[in-house]
């Protein structure tokens, strides 16, 4: 039953529990944002069911202690990295001038909302909840994994916050009118990890060289630092820092309402909980604005002579985030007649401040939202991939990776080719293509394991060993592009016609994978090798 009332209720996200943070004996805890803070060495991770989420909570914890500490020099960074803890004074000082902007159902200040949309829903302009969780079907949004309908979906305000601050680096298109985020189309945001939450923040806080170099050095309108209220369809061209990571995307005004249920996100009891709200689009940053390298994304540098802007690096069908490990953690070619890479800057800075020592090994978590580059959310993609510290300063650990992840391509193509001219019929016919899309799967899942040792290896060899790594690596491709393609065309009869075609098959493939590799040895310089089978 819901009952509106007179009486609005009040969710402080500064003191109230929202954000949930995983303890690294095990077990969950609910926290305000001043204790996720102050006890960030506490815990070891933020947990939600969305990876966007996570996203969300992070960009917006790193931005509160990035404006509350104010550092300004390598000593700063590494002063508070060495000393394990964040420092109470600046935090409880933040809270005494801003605490008041954080209370998710405000009359006058709504924390990341317009408060000049009214309270009460207007039934006509009214929306779902269920439009801030991509995952949670919504108007003509696909039903993913949740199926259902919008009109039954109830939000606690916890999960109604943790939804909301997905706004700034995951709003897409919507229709038109509907602009994305400061970052377009959502890119894969590399966060990094560590021992614990605090490692995770402090290795986020960027001094001013490694933040944006179009950022706004004069005015930075983080939330808590500008008027509550979001005109529509606003562009903004000074933009801060801070203001980028709080960025205001959409009018948005929750409407709060006395329910007796449950959380359809979470499955926790309701008291008060959210069913529509005002959405609508907000800011965004004009169409001729310089480009925006957010901090935590990589680009694509287009070559020199090419008119078209930098792009992030967005997630792809069917494409793991290690296969991009080159592009999204190394530094890349410094190749300018040809694409080039641009990693994100938290990493160029990691690297220089040596956070953790040479020996260190970095987790980052990589979290992106596949569309398709318009108003239809596909998936979102979620991997951990370990970098050592060594590598994030080698130069050329870059073009080594991309060497051998360029190889593994190349093999998946060839063998693709192959099995298409020997079983996938004539013209356009796309007989059997479900099998080597089966095919290509298996491959590059069978080379996610080896490709780990592979960059472990990068960091502990020296040059010699780093070649016989690299070796390993192609032996390995080769073998399992060899195994995969002998799997793949045995599943396809077993008559004398089936045989006389894997034979058929198994001996073109042998014979591309054997020129591929010689082609790859003499690129490298290298005095023969074998293939793999």
């Amino acid at each position: 039953m819901t009952e509106p009332t007179r009486q609005q209720p009040g969710f402080d996200l500064w003191t109230a529990p929202w954000i949930t943070l995983e303890r690294p004996a095990g077990g969950m805890e609910r926290v305000g944002i001043e204790q996720a803070l102050l006890r960030a060495h506490e815990y070891r991770a933020i947990f939600e069911p969305s990876p966007l989420a996570v996203v969300g909570i992070h960009r917006l914890l790193t931005a509160v202690l990035q404006d509350a500490l104010h550092l300004a020099c390598r000593a700063d960074v590494l002063d508070t990295w060495r000393a394990g803890i964040v420092p109470d004074q600046p935090v409880k000082q933040f809270a005494k001038q801003y605490g008041d902007r954080f209370d998710l159902f405000s009359t006058d200040m709504p924390f990341l909302q317009s408060a000049d949309l009214p309270l009460t829903p207007d039934h006509a302009e009214a929306k779902s909840v269920a439009y801030l969780a991509p995952e949670t079907p919504a108007g003509t949004n696909a039903t993913h994994f949740c199926h259902g309908g919008e009109s039954g979906q109830a939000f606690c305000p916890a999960c109604a916050a943790a939804c909301l601050v997905t706004i700034p680096a995951f709003a897409t298109s919507g229709g038109q009118g509907i602009k994305p985020s400061i970052n377009g189309v959502p890119p894969i945001y590399v966060i990094p990890g560590g021992a614990s939450l605090f490692h995770s923040l402090v290795a986020s806080l960027l001094l001013p060289d490694y933040q944006p170099k179009v950022a706004s050095r004069q005015v930075d309108l983080a939330w808590w630092n500008r008027p509550p209220v979001v005109a529509r369809g606003s562009e903004v061209l000074d933009v801060g820092y801070l203001h980028s990571l709080t960025f205001a995307a959409r009018r948005v005004r929750l409407h709060p309402l006395r329910l007796d249920g449950i959380c359809t996100r979470c499955g926790r009891g309701l008291e008060w909980g959210v069913r529509t709200m005002a959405f609508e689009m907000g800011e965004c940053r004009p169409r001729d604005a310089p480009s925006w390298f957010d901090p935590f994304c990589a680009y694509r540098l287009r070559a020199r002579d090419s008119t078209k802007p930098p792009t992030p690096i967005r997630p792809s069908a069917g494409k793991a985030a290690w296969r991009e490990f080159a592009s999204l953690f190394l530094q890349g070619s410094s190749d300018e007649d040809r694409e080039r890479t641009l990693r994100p800057s938290v990493l160029d800075q990691i690297a220089w401040l040596e956070l953790g020592g040479s020996d260190w090994i970095f987790p980052f978590r990589c979290v992106g939202l596949r569309t398709d580059m318009k108003a239809k959310v596909f998936e979102w993609v979620d991997s951990s991939l370990d970098v050592p510290a060594a590598l994030l300063k080698d130069e050329r650990a870059g073009v080594r990776v991309e060497d051998a992840l360029q190889f593994a391509g190349q093999c998946g193509a060839s063998i693709r080719s192959v099995f298409r001219a020997t079983f996938g019929g004539s013209g356009k016919s796309k007989r059997n293509e479900a099998v080597a899309a089966r095919m290509l799967d298996q491959f590059w899942t069978a080379l996610a394991d080896p490709f780990r040792i592979f960059i472990v290896g990068l960091a502990s060899s020296g040059a010699e060993s780093r070649a016989g790594d690299l070796r390993r690596w192609v032996d390995t491709v080769l073998r399992q592009g060899g195994r995969c393609f002998r799997e793949a065309s045995a599943t396809l009869g077993d008559d004398a016609a089936s045989l006389r075609r894997r034979v058929e098959g198994e001996r073109h493939c042998a014979f591309a994978l054997a020129k591929l590799l010689h082609e790859f040895c003499s690129s490298q310089g290298w005095e023969g090798t074998h293939v793999g089978q």
